[in-house]
């Protein structure tokens, strides 16, 4: 009986790992759509630390929000999102009460490091943050980042202390109600935890 859940508990273990290793972010150069891009758009003119736009199929609300900077948007179109003082030092992008599943943006004209933090929601639970830094040029700075492995984005935040002009033709995919723990990871751990009770109770059977 002992073998039994010992192997139940290492059978369990070893899946939610493997399904865990499968799981990340990934971020890549360029402007590299995914299947489902929105535009994000703006219909009005708005000067505040937090702005709103909405994607353009969906009509899912985006946030933009900065804790250094007045961020100044105008109606036309899709977004662009600048500074009152010229230039973005911070800038942050999310779906309220959501998450999703790439996103796509464009930190225009800047120079220094920029540094982009993601912080996701894992597909068994919890939340991970990822980073990755790339340099800024006078122009497009395009990056793209996507979730694989059942993974969900929940929000990235650009820190750029060199600053750039604004963050122009931002797009997002997969906006969908936040996730929850799925329920075959939940079964695994169920089986690891039942494996470890089973055996404590043998254990003290025996002891007895």
């Amino acid at each position: 009986m002992k073998q039994v859940f010992w192997g139940a508990l290492t059978i369990s273990l070893l899946l939610v790992s493997a399904r865990s290793a499968q799981a990340g972010i990934v971020f890549q150069l360029g402007n590299n759509p995914q299947p489902n891009e929105e535009n994000v758009l703006f219909t009005n003119n708005q000067s505040a630390s937090t702005v709103f736009g909405t994607t353009n199929q969906t009509g899912s609300t985006v946030q933009f929000s900065s804790t250094t900077d007045t961020l100044v948007t105008a109606s036309s179109g899709q977004a662009k999102v600048s500074a009152l003082d010229g230039a973005v030092n911070n800038i942050s992008v999310s779906t309220p009460g959501k998450v999703f599943n790439d996103i796509i943006f464009n930190p225009f004209q800047g120079s220094g490091t920029a540094t982009v933090t993601v912080v996701a929601n894992e597909p068994g639970g919890g939340q991970q943050t990822f980073t990755f830094s790339y340099g800024l040029g006078n122009g497009q700075n395009f990056l793209t980042i996507f979730a694989t492995g059942g993974e969900t984005i929940v929000s990235a935040t650009i820190d750029a202390p060199g600053g750039f002009t604004d963050l122009r033709q931002p797009r997002i995919s997969g906006v969908s109600a936040t996730a929850v723990p799925e329920p075959a990871s939940m079964v695994l751990f169920g089986m690891g935890a039942v494996g470890l009770v089973g055996y404590g109770i043998r254990r003290r059977s025996k002891a007895a």
